[in-house]
């Protein structure tokens, strides 16, 4: 009897895709039909079963082409956007829909003045959750060390062991659990992913965390480039308005040399010559810092993606 190529991803408990470059490698022997399809023996999948270790061997690989295929999913959506709004949307409908939570809360981690800002918060379906705010780390100290040690926490409101803070806000927003993950760029904590699950107390797997670190790691990219971008938006606007300045310089220095008023053309050509130094002056430290923040996220983009494959084996 013949499995065709679904029947053998479901007995072998792997995707598809998988049966499809098995065969196409030899791994798994296959036959043709006229019209093309593959048909792989049953006793050629029982073999192989065995001979890979069983059941148990088998949903330990799916699980780890499972992880893979959600990082590069996600990978893609979250770098391919780079308007900040549409950036952080992607981010927490990601994030909730990885763990099965119920909303996700993306902040800037601001250093000199020891806070987190809110930058938006949005629930499993992508609508924005309006408690967005400002708070100080001195108010909670597990934050602080979320953020400065760089590592993940769980809170629950239920735990008697729980950070004092953090369980007092889960009790007066009536949330259940609390999951912090640092976002961290270069080496550099730049901002904090809350993940909330309004229902029920969480005991996260530590394949869960994993993943929650590796997507952090991608979303901490992401959100640097969209910086990045908006700031090149602001040096176009800079060039135009620099280009509108030396236009005007000549129109008025056209208009006064014909009325004969050296005095006015002076100051007026001054004025506008100001104006037009100091868009020059931003337009380069501007480009200065894109071109060198380009690159470093290259860089950084290209390590998360090594990284995601690395935490998926």
């Amino acid at each position: 009897m013949y499995l065709g190529v679904k029947q053998a991803a479901h007995r072998l408990g792997v995707s598809t895709m998988t049966i499809r470059r098995w065969t196409q490698t030899g791994f798994l022997p296959c036959q043709r039909t006229a019209g093309g399809h593959r048909r792989i023996a049953e006793e050629d999948a029982d073999d192989l079963l065995r001979h890979i270790g069983g059941s148990s061997h088998l949903i330990a690989r799916r699980a780890r082409e499972r992880e893979l295929e959600t990082l590069v999913e996600t990978s893609i959506a979250v770098t391919s956007q780079l308007d900040l709004p549409d950036l952080l949307v992607e981010i927490a409908r990601h994030m909730t829909a990885l763990i099965g939570c119920d909303s996700c809360a993306i902040g800037e981690y601001d250093r000199l003045k020891r806070r987190v800002v809110v930058l938006a918060e949005y629930d499993r379906t992508g609508r924005p959750v309006a408690d967005m705010a400002a708070y100080k780390l001195r108010d909670f100290p597990l934050t602080r060390r979320v953020l400065d040690e760089q590592i993940t926490a769980v809170v629950n409101v239920d735990d008697p062991h729980a950070d004092a803070a953090e369980a007092a806000e889960l009790r007066r927003t009536g949330d259940n659990s609390l999951l912090m993950v640092p976002l961290v760029f270069r080496g550099e904590t730049i901002g904090l992913l809350e993940i909330i699950d309004y229902e029920r107390p969480r005991k996260y797997t530590p394949r869960e965390l994993r993943l929650c670190r590796a997507v952090a790691g991608q979303a901490a990219v992401a959100l640097h480039n969209a910086r990045v971008f908006a700031e090149a938006r602001r040096a176009e606007a800079d060039l135009a308005l620099l280009r509108e300045s030396l236009a005007q310089t000549s129109t008025v220095r056209s208009i006064a040399e014909t009325a004969g008023d050296d005095a006015a053309t002076m100051r007026s050509v001054a004025q506008l010559a100001s104006g037009a130094l100091e868009s020059i002056s931003h337009l380069l430290a501007t480009r200065e810092t894109f071109t060198r923040d380009q690159a470093a996220a290259t860089d950084d983009t290209a390590a998360a993606g090594d990284g995601a494959a690395a935490t998926a084996r």
